[in-house]
């Protein structure tokens, strides 16, 4: 597809990045393991015989877990496995730069397109996308206000190549990021038709949004974020492998559209980089743009404290304090389908579930309109 076109790694700077890819599935795996099995070995024991009792929250445990030898030495990998990320990613995105700027500007002059691109220079972009670099990329998602600006996009493209496949989610770097969310949408829904108008919420550069796009050709695809860095670099790849996408610059939680206006709104990795104002007033806003009988649907990090051991909740709450996760605790403590209810969705035809799938688990959670 056109996301191996436009960022193509040397060599060099390929045989870097595997390395890189390496350190990742170090940290996420073996090194985590240890983290689970000193605690399990050592800490529990120590912290049951100090309280007196099992202890229930991760707050009883965590200054024992870190104080861990297996977690400081997690810790260590997983913060410098994160910055070479981003040092060998730069090595490849301001090498290609120029090309994509060039071919973005051929883009803009050229002839027709099949999608388009909407950006709001005016626009608030809120926190934590306007003030916070996200996963610690290096001047975050927004960019800058030039109108070529196309390097948020390309970073985020590089990490995708590694991040999530770091994790085990060889799929995330292609199509196979739409998976997760059109296997429930067949599983859910089989009697749904095919959507004629779906939005896509914090769609980023819209990587999983061409294989929803592709799966729904005659649909009209709408693509909103509040980062014009990943949009234009959105918009490129949509082009360029000839997928019908028009994309936004626009607020989740006040999209513009018209009330009842879609078939299917969704997200992918949405919700966990929402802050306790926001999220409400967006689920309200899929519930105002959802036609009659449509379908919300979104997927984001299976994190919830319901399903995770208290050592794995310490470890997911350093990566608020230190890896860039600002709402990711704040996130796992949410019920989502108490959430939809109470943006107005009707109970019975709402769910919010943990979903095994051949790249690990998602929260997968939605309702029926």
């Amino acid at each position: 597809m056109s996301t191996q076109t436009v960022y193509v790694p040397t060599h060099a700077e390929k045989a870097r990045q595997d390395f890189v890819l390496s350190v990742k599935l170090l940290a996420n795996g073996a090194a985590q393991q240890r983290v689970r099995d000193e605690y399990r070995h050592r800490v529990l024991p120590a912290v049951r015989e100090r309280l007196g009792a099992e202890p229930a929250r991760r707050e009883e445990v965590q200054p024992a877990v870190e104080r861990s030898a297996s977690f400081r030495q997690w810790a260590a990998l997983t913060h410098r496995s994160q910055s070479m990320m981003w040092d060998a990613i730069e090595a490849t995105a301001r090498r290609v730069e120029p090309d994509t700027v060039s071919r973005y500007a051929r883009l803009r002059v050229g002839g027709s397109r099949r999608g388009s691109l909407e950006l709001d220079p005016s626009l608030h972009v809120p926190p934590p996308i306007g003030n916070t670099e996200i996963h610690r990329q290096p001047g975050g998602y927004a960019g800058h206000p030039e109108a070529d600006d196309l390097a948020p996009g390309l970073r985020y493209l590089g990490a995708a190549m590694i991040y999530a496949p770091g994790k085990g989610q060889k799929q995330a770097a292609g199509d196979g990021r739409a998976q997760v969310l059109l296997g429930q949408l067949r599983e859910r829904f089989p009697e749904l038709e095919p959507p004629r108008r779906i939005l896509d919420l914090g769609c980023g550069i819209g990587v999983h949004s061409q294989g929803i796009a592709v799966e729904f050709p005659a649909a009209e695809y709408h693509g909103v974020d509040v980062a014009a860095g990943l949009l234009r670099f959105g918009h490129l790849l949509a082009e360029e492998r000839g997928v019908p996408i028009h994309f936004h610059q626009r607020d989740a939680a006040r999209t513009g559209f018209a009330d009842g206006s879609f078939d299917l709104v969704l997200s992918n990795i949405l919700f966990h980089e929402v802050n306790a104002a926001r999220l409400p007033q967006i689920l309200r806003e899929c519930r105002r743009v959802l036609r009659p009988g449509g379908v919300m649907l979104h997927a984001d990090v299976a994190t919830q404290v319901a399903r995770l051991p208290l050592e794995d909740q310490v470890m997911n709450d350093w990566q608020v304090r230190w890896n860039g996760e600002p709402f990711w605790t704040a996130f796992s403590r949410y019920d989502m389908r108490e959430q939809i209810v109470a943006a107005g969705f009707d109970a019975q035809r709402s769910f919010a579930e943990h979903v095994r799938t051949p790249a690990g688990v998602s929260y997968v959670f939605g309702a029926r309109g």
